[in-house]
Order: structure tokens, then C-alpha cells, then sequence
């Protein structure tokens, strides 16, 4: 997933360069009152997570957290947060930064658990799964 950071940030200055994000900052509030807007923006996002996915499902393929994981929830997660990087970078340029080193720190973990023997492995994908039936499988609100 690291090597996945630096293509993110050249798309993250190529996409904010040429206007994208700020036509995605308009469409996203235009959808809060118009349905059309809302289904052609969700479309259209929809796109982006649907590769996001593909991308996840190849790069977490045989990883303890692929093994965990919801993927789709997890696109969709990654994906927003893109967004709202992208949208917040302007305003908040320092926490933008913040924001891709955190990526970069859990990316370190996920290469981390990735050379974990396979009993530990097991451990952690019992204690996850756990974990999240405990919290009522980690549904938002």
C-alpha cells in the first residue's frame, strides 16, 4: 500500500492543478438539495471507488488485512478520505501533509503485519474479526 502513496500524491497536485477538485467541491454541494446532482455526482464518485476496490483487492491479496477486511467498505472509506483531502488541502495545506504522512505510517504497519509468521497472522485475523463482531461489525452511523 505504500507504493501506492506516491502516485495518490501526483494525482492529488494533478487533479487539484487542473480545476477538478473544485468542480467536485460544487457538485458535492449542489447534491445536498438536488437529486439529480446527487445521482450524477454519486455516479461519477462511484467510478473512482470502483477502481480503488480493484486496486485493494490485488494489493491486499494474501495480507492479513485482506484476509479481514471489507474490502468495498474499505474503497469507499479510502475514497472519501481522498476527497476530503483534496477539498480541505486548500484551506488546511499543513494538514494535508499530516494527513499523507498518517498514510504513510499505517502503510508501514500493513508492510509490518505482512511479515508475520502465519500463527501470529491467524492471532490477528482472530482478534480483528472479533474485534469487529464485538462493535456489532463496524458499521457507521
Amino acid at each position: 500500500l505504500r507504493e501506492l502513496l506516491a502516485p495518490g500524491c501526483e494525482m492529488d497536485a494533478e487533479e487539484r492543478a487542473t480545476g477538478a477538485v473544485a468542480v467536485l467541491g460544487q457538485m458535492l454541494a449542489g447534491a445536498q438539495t438536488n437529486q439529480a446532482f446527487a445521482a450524477a455526482t454519486r455516479d461519477a464518485v462511484n467510478l473512482w471507488v470502483v477502481e480503488v476496490e480493484r486496486v485493494l483487492t490485488r494489493v491486499l491479496a494474501g495480507s492479513p488485512l485482506g484476509e479481514v477486511a471489507d474490502v468495498p467498505g474499505l474503497a469507499r472509506a479510502i475514497s472519501a478520505s481522498f476527497i476530503g483531502m483534496e477539498l480541505m488541502a486548500t484551506v488546511d495545506p499543513e494538514g494535508d501533509e499530516a494527513a499523507f504522512r498518517a498514510m504513510d505510517q499505517l502503510g508501514a504497519l500493513l508492510e509490518y503485519l505482512d511479515e508475520l509468521g502465519p500463527a501470529t497472522r491467524r492471532a490477528v485475523r482472530v482478534a480483528v474479526r472479533r474485534s469487529v463482531r464485538k462493535k456489532g461489525g463496524g458499521t457507521g452511523a
